[in-house]
């Protein structure tokens, strides 16, 4: 047996070598980012409002990328074979993040943009429809955890997404303004703070470089109380995460608010975070979200305009994949700096 094994030995290493090769180029992952064309989904698909209007002879889409964080060395290697595809390295803030935590941070971009939108189109479109109920009352404030670095101090027991709701300070005052918490706590000691998840509420101990080298990020959002509004809305389910949907999401729910469709029975698309006060902010992938489009016959497509305030120039980027795919942009690459200025825009159309 031992001598059959010996005369086999060089056939086997020469199988051997390659599965193993071939296993590792499948399995063993880089810290690189990926993005890719996706698609375009239309938003009433996804928020769907109790509101009788005229008919809708057009259609508002978001555009969702393909994206790989930390992909295989074969997922890296046949990224090459496409030009619509972007490679970058992965942010070091991001690399620790497991694929878990990376759809919780997506979930929670995603919700909280739909709220966002929810907001902004309710208040512009009650302007001109007194059907529509939004008041002060119909949304409030909540300080979400949206990020955690590697070397926070109790990493595990703190979840992506819990609202915090205040932090017992020196003298044992109880903080629950985040701005506040420095002002409350002494280099070096250790504080309870009092979160709450979707189960109930837990206390976990801090330190004071947690929160000055923002080893936990704490976001405050304002969510929608549904119960104050009129017309009600739903959000269906949906794989599509992140908040680059916000601009279109807030134009297709006001275009189902008022009586007037201002869709002219167009296919449009495009891309932008949504902020309270209705501006359009800066998102990423946008090489892959104009391929996205083009290849889906999009008849005019918005992008946030150039700001240097947030040091946003989505729009050069937009102009430059235009260039690089032969796409003509006048009257197709529309940028905007406010909602506003996309309701302007489509309301203009003759």
């Amino acid at each position: 047996m031992k001598e059959l094994t010996k005369k086999l030995w060089p056939i086997i290493r020469i199988l051997i070598i390659p599965y193993i090769i071939l296993m590792f180029l499948l399995v063993y992952r880089i810290d690189y980012l990926i993005y890719a064309p996706g698609g375009i989904t239309e938003v009433e698909s996804v928020i769907d409002i109790d509101y009788e209007v005229e008919e809708i002879k057009g259609s508002i889409s978001s555009t969702y990328i393909i994206s790989f964080k930390r992909p295989t060395f074969f997922q890296f290697v046949i990224n090459d074979f496409s030009k619509y595809n972007e490679v970058i390295i992965l942010p070091e803030y991001y690399r620790h993040y497991t694929d878990q935590e990376n759809r919780e941070i997506s979930y929670l971009q995603k919700m909280t943009s739909v709220d966002a939108a929810v907001i902004v189109a309710y208040q512009l479109a009650s302007e001109d429809n007194d059907d529509i109920i939004f008041e002060e009352s119909a949304t409030y404030h909540v300080v979400l955890v949206t990020g955690k670095a590697e070397d926070l101090s109790n990493y595990d027991s703190v979840g992506l997404g819990d609202e915090f709701i205040s932090m017992i300070g020196e003298s044992d005052e109880l903080v629950t303004d985040i701005n506040d918490l420095t002002d409350f706590m002494i280099e070096g000691n250790s504080y309870t703070f009092n979160f709450k998840n979707e189960e109930a509420l837990y206390q976990v101990d801090l330190t004071t470089e947690d929160i000055e080298d923002r080893a936990l990020i704490l976001t405050e959002y304002l969510l929608v109380n549904e119960d104050e509004i009129n017309p009600k809305f739903t959000e269906n389910d949906s794989n599509i995460g992140g908040p680059s949907g916000g601009l279109l999401q807030t134009l297709s729910i006001y275009n189902n608010l008022i009586q007037e469709d201002i869709t002219h029975g167009l296919k449009i698309a495009g891309t932008g975070t949504i902020r309270y006060d209705g501006s359009v902010g800066y998102i990423g992938g946008v090489k892959q979200k104009i391929a996205t489009a083009y290849i889906n016959k999009v008849d005019l497509f918005f992008i946030p305009a150039i700001d240097e305030r947030y040091s946003s120039h989505n729009y050069i980027e937009a102009l430059a994949a235009c260039e690089e795919f032969g796409i003509d942009p006048e009257g197709w690459l529309i940028p905007v700096a406010t909602i506003q200025e996309a309701i302007d825009y489509l309301e203009g159309i003759e």
